[in-house]
């Protein structure tokens, strides 16, 4: 992913799960993650993130990344709903839509392991203690 389609992949996540007292998808490393698995697990799905980060931009007249977060909301919402436009997302965005959020949901709240839950972000704001180390005993971790 380049530099750029990183930045507009955060400001996706970030309306996602935005951050308030407890971190959010950006804090969490969940770009990084859905990265790392579009080089490796999802490396089939690059082309659809790569149209879909080119034409939310284009939506949003090349300022996704800088419009509020109530404005990248809006966004966000017509494609859930598959009102995006056609021309630029032939089902009104709501594939994609899901994809993303799924894609989100497991970088956000799955094991840091694969790349997101950053010092487990996650687990510390629903009180999941972090998971001990293989190969240890649970009394040998210190959290």
């Amino acid at each position: 992913m380049s530099p750029e389609q990183a930045v507009l992949l955060e400001a996706w996540v970030d309306a996602l799960i935005p951050s308030d007292q407890d971190a959010g998808a950006r804090d969490a490393g969940v770009v990084q993650y859905i990265d790392r698995q579009l080089a490796r697990k999802y490396k089939r799905q690059q082309p659809a993130y790569r149209e879909a980060l080119a034409a939310i931009n284009l939506l949003a007249e090349g300022q996704f990344a800088q419009i509020t977060l109530e404005e990248r909301t809006e966004f966000l919402t017509a494609m859930e709903k598959g009102e995006a436009p056609k021309t630029l997302f032939p089902d009104g965005g709501k594939a994609i839509f899901e994809m993303v959020l799924a894609h989100t949901m497991q970088g956000f709240y799955g094991s840091p392991r694969h790349g997101g839950n950053k010092d487990y972000a996650s687990w510390k704001m629903i009180g999941v203690p972090p998971l001990p180390v293989r190969g240890r005993q649970q009394y040998e971790v210190k959290s």
